[in-house]
């Protein structure tokens, strides 16, 4: 399949398969989001795929979110567009599984979170560390606690922590954790559980399931999400905290 640039996309065996491919770091820009999110509008009347596998190509699954895309100027339209892709998997027919490697920070452990079954490589080091900048993540806001428990989100939330794949297992925030070496094979094993099955049932208990659990997704999202445009993003801190992490200096907080 071609047409992207930013992404690859192919499709096997009744599997559909993601890569992120901006190494190697593969930051998530409105440009490779809005590719994502036209492959995954795609997927979203196809009964005939069993599991869409996400992955990425390099050293890192995914750094996060393009910071300078978070200026004010930008910031509404990359929000909206990085949601969408949450809306989109959400929406999906089929489930969705991730291996996640090297870093997963930020908008890219948001990636891997809100998938259904998520691989990790035991050299992950994954974790939410937007408080660091002054801002925070909604759709780990939205999502993260039904994964790990409230204590346990809050935690990673407010102190920005990251924490090392075994931690990931521990807590809950990954299924598996495998060597590194062996991420591939795992992957490769793990969708032949999903394609040997039927396509329309997969789609069936996804349905229902997401509609059961996951009833008050959207509704949690907006919330989040217009909590980060309309107040977060009209502090001073917010934009302090960013333009010192690209000036690579210590933030001055105003506490405003």
């Amino acid at each position: 399949m071609s047409g992207y640039e930013l992404i690859k996309v192919t499709e096997a065996d009744r599997a559909a398969y993601l890569n992120l491919a901006r190494p190697p770091l593969n930051v998530l820009n409105i440009a490779m989001i809005t590719e994502i999110n036209q492959y995954l509008e795609s997927l979203l009347e196809r009964r005939d795929l069993c599991v869409l596998v996400i992955r990425g190509e390099g050293k890192h699954f995914c750094a996060g979110v393009d910071i300078p895309e978070h200026k004010p100027d930008t910031v509404a339209t990359m929000l909206g567009t990085f949601h969408q892709m949450f809306r989109l998997l959400h929406r999906l027919p089929m489930p969705t599984l991730c291996a996640v490697h090297g870093g997963a920070y930020g908008g890219g452990a948001e990636v891997a979170m809100f998938c259904d079954v998520i691989l990790g490589a035991d050299d992950l080091k994954i974790g939410v560390p937007e408080i660091t900048l002054g801002v925070f993540p909604p759709l780990a806001i939205a999502h993260l606690a039904k994964l790990v428990g409230i204590h346990r989100a809050a935690e990673l939330i407010y102190t920005g922590t990251v924490i090392d794949g075994a931690e990931a297992l521990r807590i809950g925030l990954v299924n598996h954790l495998v060597p590194a070496s062996e991420l591939a094979d795992a992957t490769d094993k793990w969708t032949r559980r999903f394609t040997k099955l039927s396509a329309f049932s997969l789609g069936q208990a996804r349905e229902a399931f997401r509609r059961v659990v996951m009833s008050d997704f959207e509704q949690a999202l907006e919330g989040a999400e217009q909590g980060y445009l309309e107040k977060l993003m009209a502090g001073q801190d917010p934009v302090e905290g960013l333009e010192a992490f690209m000036a690579k200096r210590a933030p001055s907080w105003s506490d405003r």
